[in-house]
């Protein structure tokens, strides 16, 4: 269902049901504190009224002595709400006040000396608060055991009580209401700046706009700026695609003019065209072919390198170097270079391992290809100082003591899209591959003079 999928309609589920929950637990402790509350103020009223009884009462000649009239009027009046009664030991009824002349007695006592008793019982006539003191009264000389007794009905206490509930249920679900009003409009609120981001999605989708435009809050911005750098990569990529299959198309122009030129000779000239002739024509076919063959190859590698994913992993360097060396040791078993590798096992590239593997493989062939004897790599953190003291940058340098790179042709075979130069082989295609990747990891690459006598290449990228 939609509003299943609704994140209004969760948060508002949520917050409903736990909002039930606690009310349902405020209800139980406030309905205990309330009915203790008129428990304990009962108790005392009656205790007081019992202690009213007990202050007028006499022993005379072993007989209970009551006034006519009590000093509270409570007792006097027919129509009170409180009743008292004094039994003796054995639980006969002795006196009794004025106001229980037409109520029902609904207790029977228990003579228990020395304690008192208070409990809410039923009645024929309904519920009623007892108090029950249990005592021997002194008059001078006499005594007798008695049991005062006070009693209240409790319908106001019900009254009360039912009101409590209705007012407690009724208020809760009026802050309930307005606190789920108040939640809707914060999340509507909220939720605004969400509106907005799918607002812009579509207009990217519609074609208006090539980026999330506008401000959003700290939570959101982070995801934002994602998606846009996810948007400008894509953009990129379409870009380096189109790029790529138009550079492909212009640079195997000219070995299809070849190839037609030598295939419209050789169909001119096939009767009378000699052995020597057809070997050059068939060489000149051979070297074309295998010209737009590394072309072909070179602008897919072009390409396919030129992706750069927002994963990143971290690779352990020193290891890359190490089994790249181990294969150029193979390959170029008879020339005996000696590998000088200084890098610490915390120097990490923060990428794709197969990019690592790309730019150092290159460059590493070079060096083994042009070196004498000797090619040294190493590998240091550097504190960025363009970015500030926080940020770091991982420094991969490669030495040989080959014949070096002239410095006025340094910027040249680093240029980018100077395809005479991307197409030859040796440093021309493989450097052109190392400066897209590093590039794309906003990474820098650079050509000096190395101590060992040849070129020194320092790559600089992000730690």
């Amino acid at each position: 269902m939609f509003v299943g999928r609704s994140l209004k309609f969760r948060v508002l589920l949520a917050f409903g049901v736990a909002m039930i929950l606690v009310w349902a637990v405020n209800a139980v402790t406030d309905i205990e504190s309330f009915k203790n509350f008129m428990f304990d103020t009962t108790k005392r009223q009656l205790s007081s009224d019992a202690n009213v009884l007990l202050t007028a009462a006499r022993i005379k000649n072993g007989q209970l002595i009551m006034p006519r009239e009590l000093p509270d009027e409570k007792f006097n009046q027919v129509e009170s709400r409180v009743l008292g009664m004094i039994y003796n030991k054995e639980g006969e009824l002795l006196w009794r006040s004025r106001s229980t002349l037409d109520e029902p007695l609904p207790y029977q006592p228990v003579y228990n000396e020395h304690e008192n008793f208070f409990d809410l019982i039923e009645g024929d006539g309904g519920s009623y608060f007892v108090y029950d003191i249990d005592l021997v009264l002194k008059t001078g000389r006499e005594s007798m055991p008695l049991i005062f007794v006070t009693i209240k009905p409790a319908q106001e206490y019900e009254q009360n009580l039912r009101y409590f509930k209705h007012e407690m249920l009724f208020w809760s679900l009026v802050r309930g209401g307005v606190m789920l009003l108040v939640l809707w409009l914060a999340m509507y609120w909220s939720l605004i700046p969400i509106k907005q981001l799918v607002a812009r999605l579509k207009d990217i989708e519609s074609g208006e706009n090539d980026q999330l435009t506008g401000h959003y809050p700290l939570e959101i911005a982070r995801l934002t700026n994602a998606l846009n750098r996810l948007l400008s990569n894509e953009q990129r990529q379409r870009e380096r695609y189109r790029d790529t299959m138009a550079d492909l198309a212009h640079s195997l122009k000219t070995p299809l003019a070849v190839l037609q030129s030598t295939g419209h000779t050789l169909h001119m000239q096939r009767e009378t065209i000699t052995q020597e002739g057809l070997a050059e024509l068939e060489e000149t076919i051979d070297e074309q072919v295998q010209r737009m063959n590394q072309i072909v190859g070179y602008q897919l590698q072009r390409a396919v390198t030129r992706h750069r994913s927002l994963i990143r992993n971290q690779v352990s360097v020193v290891k890359s170097v190490e089994r790249i060396r181990n294969t150029l040791c193979k390959v170029y078993r008879d020339k005996q270079v000696q590998a000088d590798i200084q890098i610490s096992e915390d120097c990490l590239f923060t990428g794709n391992e197969q990019d690592l593997m790309e730019v150092m493989g290159n460059l590493l062939e070079n060096a083994w290809r042009l070196s004498l004897q000797k090619v040294r790599v190493s590998a240091h953190v550097v504190r960025d100082r363009e970015a500030g003291s926080h940020d770091k940058r991982l420094e991969l340098l490669i030495e040989d003591d080959g014949p070096g790179v002239p410095e006025d042709r340094r910027d040249v075979i680093l240029q980018r899209g100077v395809r005479a130069d991307s197409r030859t082989p040796g440093q021309g295609l493989g450097l052109a591959v190392v400066l897209d990747i590093i590039e794309h990891y906003d990474g820098t690459l650079t050509i000096d003079d190395s101590d060992l006598g040849g070129a020194l290449f320092r790559i600089s990228l992000a730690s």
